[in-house]
């Protein structure tokens, strides 16, 4: 899926969240964040961040560049630990996007998957594939938060 596809959506959830303050990012706070960490945002990341801001409506939350301040450094740690124990392969590429309430982050494959990585107490595989590709769990978390949005302004009309 590709970000056209849900520009509508997201529109319509961001605009019901509104009361949140979310905010897109300004272009110049994505160039310096970027250039202060000699890194490149991956682009369905960038442009919802450019687009829309951050996504804090539900959970998992994908962060804006003021959660990443003190979020994507610890979030690379924790993926270069996983991958000097051989929990990750060497050359996939992630990068924290945002989190689950328990210490779980959210991590992308540039132009991929994204998934749950585990902060601790893992079977298998640190890694929990959530959906193909960041514009599908846009979705569904849109349409999720418009679900309940639409139900609490139904609950209170009555």
């Amino acid at each position: 899926m590709e970000m056209e596809e849900i520009e509508e959506l997201l529109t319509e959830t961001y605009a019901a969240g509104k009361e949140d303050g979310v905010q897109p990012e300004p272009e110049d706070r994505l160039a310096a964040f970027e250039e202060s960490r000699s890194i490149r945002l991956p682009g369905e990341y960038r442009e919802l961040l450019a687009r829309f801001g951050p996504l804090r409506f539900a959970e998992p939350t994908i962060h804006g560049l003021k959660e990443q301040e003190w979020a994507y450094p610890p979030g690379m740690e924790l993926i270069a630990d996983y991958r000097s124990q051989g929990a990750l392969e060497p050359d996939l590429q992630l990068f924290p996007i945002g989190g689950f309430g328990d210490g779980d982050l959210l991590v992308l494959q540039p132009g991929g998957a994204v998934y749950r990585l585990y902060h601790d107490g893992y079977d298998d595989s640190p890694l929990e594939k959530i959906v193909d590709d960041m514009p599908t769990m846009l979705g569904e978390l849109s349409k999720f938060m418009l679900d309940v949005y639409r139900a609490m302004k139904e609950q209170n009309k009555v």
